[in-house]
């Protein structure tokens, strides 16, 4: 019989594997992608005790000149970094990854600062790294010693209270205990890989057994940290020589080097908590369910600014509680309906045994509209909730449903406002099992909102919580890969400026769900270090990537900070919610379906040493037609006795503009042009573009390893064309003369006389006589034709106009018309 959290990961691989026919025929492979070099590729060793100073290795490529590890937590930081001789072998990754070069850093950690994991970036001297992890275990670390520790008989030897750091195959430690006492033991693999690619090597499995070879404990998959194995329990008093054997195992064999933790002690291990949130800034009591010396209470301190915070106890790893701004209802097991008085609520409850179903009543009015959002495999909890919101009529006899819903959607986490990546299965994500739904009630009165288990199952530890509230208007920006399975590449979302220079990302902005603003907004950067300016125009509400420019001054000194993107409508006198985001895949598969997914709720930038270049666009004195093209001068000015190649491209442009592949300016030169063009029905107005610039060494695809730098953002105006024209369908026989007209409609006049081509013309179909001009004032356009017996019969389509005019100084061209002619037989 399969338990509660089997069903669910099984239900996720389901999801997984449906979802991945449906994406393998698009997907391009690695190599049209191009070698994925990264900078920060491992850091060794993965763990370090809080309260000491750690010497760990970081290793990768472009690693030359470290300067700065800048963490997005508080509590450790780096007292010296330092280049060590690479490696005397380099290893090879998948995808054309490569660990070559190395840096030690000594890395002091605060005895108060959290357990888990802090993401950092690596600042060298020219850039700054993708993002890597290093974690923190409130216990001592030792080293596996003995790699044939595989049996009681050859067990390593470790204290109660540790942390023992080892690689994957099959290890097994001694532990003294005490009968009557608990004994508690959390594996960390997938929590602490980082591995960008990888399988089920990082499965493991645990078991605790005693002297005599008999099972005590043991785990495979659970609720709280999924494929990571925990075990805890009261030790029995009969337990043979107070010892205890922990065995650590792969669930598939890899020979693979796989690092991994194992956090050994009596420490508390809750698997839930009840009630799982409550209002911000306030005291909420809690009961912790799930320990083996049984459920306790505490008092958690629930944070005023965010949506959620960690209950640790004495464990390496904590339980996350909700905060929001409205109050609790907790169910009342006496009874079969909760009764709600209001609304916004947040109701909360345990699904207690097989095929309990909790059901709570509220009234609503036919104009409101809810946000109903269910929390519980998301925090941890051994539950795959669904929710039904039944009306009912005035009788109080239940009704069909006006929801029914299990999964959130499987494909994506937009309706958990979780954005970055293509989820498909959830790439590990729990929360892709907890529905999130709005809810518009069809009728005034009384509903009965059900929650339930789809596995059927239950337990003291099946605690959900739903929050129901109206849908908040919110705008949430997001650094967003834009690379082959979804991997990061500071190429696309770095953000590293040279002194005295720029640089320039795309934001993705998402609508949180339900959010029904659609005006335009501002984006703000909260926390930029001294010296640095954010360059951003007012975003159009229909907008969902914009550019966004970081500019360092001269003075700025060389640093790397984290901050905030915050989103804020032009009216003042509305309010947005608001927050970013970014999502690091690790653990990845080919297809962009990782196992685990790393966010950041800031994000992180470097002011580095000058550039020996800049870019800039020449602003255009005239608009962009409809249909036409524009041709934008690229200066580049190079520093004294800097002569490389420099690459350039547009990377963004007003929508329905079409802009050209990367180019390379060449060694000697300090100019080129931007051809840029509109499509016959692009929006009219003003849009932005720019160009990044950079030398051609290190990752031509994911970045790592160059020197970058924006244009400034120059404006475009699309206006309407000059002219546009039609024609009627015309005939030529072979041997003969015909003439295709165009009408003419002016739209945007223009001064002096215009060039007109016509383009088209198939093999034996000649233009004869001049080509034509025409003014702002001109009615029609007539081409005369010849064919020759060279001419294919039948009919001939797409015959197109392409005027030349000349406006500023600037030859401007624009393609207008349509003629078709039909090519008949001599007679």
């Amino acid at each position: 019989m399969p338990t509660p959290i089997q069903l669910i990961l099984s239900k996720s691989i389901l999801l997984a594997f449906g979802s991945i026919l449906s994406i393998v025929a698009i997907a391009s492979p690695a190599s049209i992608a191009g070698d994925m070099l990264r900078d920060v590729e491992w850091v060794r060793p993965r763990v370090g005790q809080r309260g000491t100073k750690v010497e760990v290795i970081i290793q990768g490529k472009f690693l030359e000149d470290p300067k700065e590890i800048v963490f997005y937590k508080p509590g450790i930081r780096a007292l010296s970094l330092q280049t060590i001789q690479p490696l005397a072998h380099p290893i090879g990754l998948a995808h054309g990854g490569r660990i070559e070069e190395q840096v030690k850093a000594i890395l002091e950690i605060d005895p108060d600062c959290i357990p888990g994991e802090h993401p950092f970036r690596l600042r060298t001297a020219r850039g700054l790294s993708l993002l890597a992890t290093f974690h923190v275990t409130p216990f001592p670390v030792i080293d596996e010693t003995n790699s044939s520790n595989d049996t009681i008989a050859t067990a390593q030897i470790v204290p109660i209270s540790s942390t023992v750091l080892a690689t994957v195959d099959t290890d097994m430690f001694q532990v003294a205990v005490t009968p009557g006492t608990r004994f508690s033991a959390e594996v960390d693999c997938v929590r602490i890989a980082d591995h960008h690619y990888g399988d089920s090597e990082f499965d493991l499995a645990l078991r605790v057994l005693d002297a005599t070879g008999r099972e005590l404990a043991s785990n495979d998959e659970n609720a709280l940290h999924v494929q990571d194995p925990l075990v805890s329990f009261i030790v029995p008093e009969n337990i043979p020589e107070g010892k205890v054997f922990v065995e650590v195992r792969q669930s598939v064999h890899s020979p693979r080097d796989i690092p991994y933790a194992i956090h050994i002690g009596d420490f508390q291990r809750p698997l839930a908590i009840y009630p799982a949130g409550g209002m911000q800034g306030e005291s909420l009591k809690v009961t912790l369910l799930g320990d083996p010396s049984g459920a306790f209470e505490q008092t958690i301190e629930l944070p005023n600014d965010k949506s959620s915070t960690e209950w640790l106890g004495n464990a390496p790893s904590g339980i996350t509680v909700r905060s929001c701004s409205f109050g609790n209802v907790l169910e009342n097991t006496m009874a079969d309906v909760t009764p709600v008085d209001q609304l916004p609520i947040a109701l909360n409850g345990r699904i207690e045994s097989p095929g309990d179903t909790d059901r709570f009543r509220v009234r609503v009015d036919k104009a409101d509209r809810y946000r109903v959002r269910v929390f519980a495999s998301a925090l941890g909890f051994p539950i795959d909730p669904a929710i039904r919101i039944i009306p009912l009529d005035a009788q109080g006899n239940a009704q069909a449903p006006e929801i029914d819903v299990d999964d959130a959607d499987p494909r994506t986490l937009n309706d958990r406002d979780l954005f970055g990546t293509s989820i498909r299965s959830g790439g590990g994500v729990k929360d892709v099992l907890d529905p999130s739904v709005i809810w518009e009630p069809k009728q005034e009165g009384h509903y009965i909102i059900e929650i339930r288990d789809t596995n059927n199952a239950g337990g003291d530890t099946s605690v959900y919580r739903v929050e129901i509230e109206s849908p908040p208007n919110s705008l949430h920006p997001v650094l967003t890969s834009r690379f082959f399975d979804w991997v990061e590449g500071s190429r696309g979302t770095g953000l590293a400026v040279p002194q005295g220079n720029r640089w320039t990302v795309l934001l993705n902005v998402n609508k949180g769900q339900g959010s029904q603003y659609n005006g335009p907004y501002e984006l703000l950067a909260q926390g930029l270090p001294e010296g640095v300016e954010l360059i951003c125009p007012e975003v159009p509400g229909q907008a969902s990537v914009w550019p966004v420019q970081l500019v360092a001054s001269a003075q700025a000194m060389p640093q790397a900070k984290t901050f905030e993107f915050k989103a804020q409508a032009s009216d003042p006198a509305i309010k947005i919610q608001t927050g970013c985001q970014q999502a690091v895949p690790f653990i990845n598969h080919s297809g962009g379906d990782a196992w685990r997914v790393l966010r950041v709720d800031r994000f992180a930038m470097a002011v580095t040493e000058p550039a020996p270049f800049w870019i800039e666009l020449v602003q255009p004195s005239v608009s962009l037609v409809r249909g036409g093209e524009l041709f934008i001068t690229v200066n580049l000015v190079r520093k004294e006795g800097f002569d490389e190649p420099i690459e350039y491209q547009a990377d963004f442009g007003p929508p329905g503009v079409s802009l050209p592949p990367k180019d390379v300016i060449d060694s000697g030169n300090t100019q080129a042009v931007l051809r840029i063009s509109a499509s016959k029905n692009a929006p009219i107005g003003q849009g932005w573009l720019y160009v990044m610039a950079s030398t051609m060494g290190g990752s031509d695809y994911l970045g790592p390893g160059r020197i970058r730098v924006s244009s400034q953002l120059v404006k475009i105006d699309v206006t309407e064309p000059f002219v546009e024209l039609a024609s009627q369908p015309t005939s030529i026989r072979r041997g003969g003369q015909a003439d295709v007209v165009f009408s003419v409609q002016s739209k945007s006049p223009f001064d002096g006389q215009a060039t007109v081509q016509l383009l088209g013309l198939p093999k034996g179909l000649q233009l004869v006589g001049p080509v034509p001009k025409i003014t702002k004032d001109a009615q029609e356009i007539s081409f005369q034709l010849e064919a020759t017996d060279e001419a294919l019969l039948g009919p001939v389509s797409g015959l197109e106009c392409e005027l030349i005019v000349q406006v500023a100084g600037q030859e401007i061209r624009q393609r207008a018309g349509n003629a078709t002619i039909r090519i008949d037989p001599r007679l």
